[in-house]
């Protein structure tokens, strides 16, 4: 599977011209499970947007980007890649929705560990059991373009196995954050 995630990151970077561009650069904190409210920490983000190539034309231009969620209390981090699909609906304001597919490091299940193991109870108190190392990566956020390279929003992202990249446990992650992006050549 591991495999897998790296040839589809591969394939979003190549995706387009061999001279890619970077669209955005962003760079975050979000309020780590906020449903669940088991791990503690925030969450430190980072998000590179390339611009949408041309093969993506058919889908409303969306662009492809890369992702990295690291907690502060050394809980669950996470990498994604995905596509981007953004709407500007004034002059300085956009909407984002996004897709993608992440990895994380987080716990998986606890359900073949004895009921009074400490290991099992320490995860079932303190972990997100998240069913799969992969999970589905959903987003959307709301932007204010201060200049016409600087912009700052919020945005609230989901990551879930959603019973289909894995089965039994899938708690799942909330998180709602705050960002200051970069834009090049908008």
């Amino acid at each position: 599977m591991r495999a897998a995630f790296l040839a589809c990151t591969g394939l979003l970077l190549m995706a387009g011209p061999a001279h890619a561009q970077i669209s955005e650069l962003r760079l975050g904190v979000a309020g780590h499970d906020l449903h669940n409210n088991t791990e503690t920490g925030v969450q430190i983000t980072g998000q590179i947007v390339l611009d949408s190539p041309d093969l993506l034309s058919f889908a409303f231009s969306p662009r492809p980007y890369l992702y990295g969620s690291f907690n502060s209390d050394g809980l669950t981090n996470l990498g994604a890649a995905g596509l981007l699909w953004t709407g500007n609906f004034t002059e300085n304001w956009s909407l984002d929705l996004g897709l993608g597919i992440a990895y994380h490091d987080g716990a998986l299940d606890i359900s073949d560990l004895p009921p009074d193991d400490p290991v099992r109870i320490r995860l079932a108190e303190t972990r997100a059991l998240l069913g799969s190392r992969y999970l589905f990566h959903t987003q959307i956020g709301l932007d204010y373009a201060v200049t016409r390279h600087l912009a700052v929003g919020v945005y609230y992202e989901h990551f879930s196995n959603g019973q289909i990249l894995g089965q039994g446990r899938n708690q799942g992650l909330d998180e709602i954050g705050a960002r200051i992006s970069w834009r090049f050549g908008r």
